[in-house]
């Protein structure tokens, strides 16, 4: 009969659903174990990653101890340097002292020289050279004699004039020699003074020579640190700006990785709550279903009942009224099976849906993991970077402060060459023509 049919494709219907609902279940726990593996290897990496982290905070902290050790060592050689500097102060005032002295005595022996030019003028003159002529003449007059007497007496009294005004013992020497010691005598003193006319000569000249060539030198070292300091600063600020960019990079980084674990963790609660809605709605349809089902059987086999009793009654002696089924009874059953269609739409839909929604959180599982040990790889590379350019930087600034260090080294060294060597640049060519001046007309 048509009930019997309904009720073998109902049958049927059940099975197929029955059938889909275990391998839906399989499904859902196969998707069930996959998320708790991993899970399991999440909680791993996160594990992994706050060993890491105590390791590096560790690291951190040998750092801040080296850090601290590398600040005592700087306290040493910051004493260590003011010790330099003193010295050096003192090695400065010493310089200058001997810088005065020496032109002090460049002074007293330019008088000294000019004094012994004047002495060999008298001693030159015509009086004198008599008196000399006389000396070796064997028939001497008493009146060349008293002639002779008078001009070493003229020469060692302005040799005495000029040694007591100079204070220079030489000269007063040198003047007795004249009034006692013969004229080779003299002579001779003169001849040591040319000679040491000439050696200060040559050595004027070797100073003159070492002056220019240490201004020079100083200017090019002067004009190479200069640049050597742009450069250094130019890198500082570079590495400056590089460090700021990577903690900005860094922390940045640090944040999405939080955000994507919250995000994960959010993810993973809706598809729990998902989950259980579609357990919740699975469990409903089926209950519906089998509801449904069993509504449409028992009718059936009323229907079935009623049409083999009538096919089997006999015929009475008194005419009764016929039993008619009820002309809503085929609405009714079709409703039914419009509603376990339905129902079985309504359960297709879901397992459907849920297995979207478990592929699609599936994706972002994978996705945010990648998406995470992307991150994580950008903030140790930058951490690494991060290092390394402050390590560049404090290497750029300990080369800076060298820098600084030599530059004033050299602006002090050429004050102290300007003080040394700016008279002998200044009046060399007069200072050497005089003394030749000087030594020419001693030889003579």
């Amino acid at each position: 009969s048509q009930s019997g049919e309904i009720f073998g494709i109902l049958k049927q219907m059940e099975e197929e659903m029955g059938a889909d609902l275990k391998e839906a279940q399989e499904q859902e726990n196969a998707r069930a174990a996959t998320f708790a593996e991993l899970r399991s290897a999440k909680e791993s990496e996160i594990a992994n990653n706050e060993k890491m982290a105590e390791e590096k905070e560790d690291r951190l902290a040998n750092r801040d101890n080296e850090l601290a050790e590398a600040h005592e060592d700087l306290k040493a050689e910051q004493k260590v340097l003011a010790a330099d500097q003193e010295f050096l102060a003192n090695l400065d005032k010493m310089c200058e002292d001997g810088d005065k002295n020496f032109e002090k005595r460049k002074e007293a022996r330019l008088l000294e020289m000019k004094a012994v030019a004047e002495t060999i003028e008298i001693l030159t003159a015509d009086e004198a050279r008599d008196a000399m002529s006389a000396t070796y003449n064997s028939f001497v007059q008493v009146s060349e004699s008293s002639r002779k007497s008078s001009a070493r007496a003229k020469a060692a009294e302005h040799l005495r004039a000029v040694a007591k005004k100079m204070h220079m013992p030489e000269l007063s020497v040198l003047a007795t020699s004249v009034e006692l010691d013969s004229f080779g005598k003299v002579k001779k003193a003169i001849d040591d003074m040319v000679s040491m006319l000439k050696v200060q000569q040559e050595d004027e000249v070797k100073k003159n020579d070492w002056c220019k060539d240490e201004f020079h030198e100083n200017e090019m070292t002067t004009a190479k640190e200069n640049d050597h300091k742009a450069d250094l600063e130019a890198q500082i600020g570079k590495l400056e700006a590089d460090i700021k960019a990577l903690e900005e990079g860094i922390a940045a980084a640090k944040a999405a990785i939080a955000q994507a674990q919250v995000d994960l963790q959010r993810a993973s609660e809706d598809r729990q709550s998902e989950n259980k809605e579609f357990q919740q709605t699975i469990a409903d349809q089926t209950v519906t279903i089998e509801v449904l089902k069993k509504a449409l059987d028992r009718l059936a086999k009323f229907y079935d009942l009623m049409q083999t009793r009538a096919a089997a009654k006999q015929t009475p002696p008194v005419p009764q009224m016929e039993y008619k089924q009820n002309a809503g009874a085929t609405g009714v059953m079709e409703m039914i099976e419009k509603l376990v269609h339905e129902a079985a739409e309504l359960r297709a839909e879901a397992k459907k849906g849920e297995s979207d929604a478990q592929a699609a959180y599936e994706q972002a599982i994978a996705d945010t993991n990648a998406s995470v040990e992307a991150l994580q790889k950008e903030v140790v590379d930058k951490s690494a970077a991060k290092a390394q350019a402050e390590k560049d930087k404090r290497q750029a600034e300990s080369d800076l402060v060298d820098t600084v260090k030599e530059l004033e080294g050299l602006f002090k060294y050429n004050q102290r060459l300007h003080k040394e060597c700016d008279y002998l640049l200044k009046n060399f060519d007069l200072r050497q023509k005089t003394r030749q001046g000087e030594i020419e007309a001693l030889q003579q």
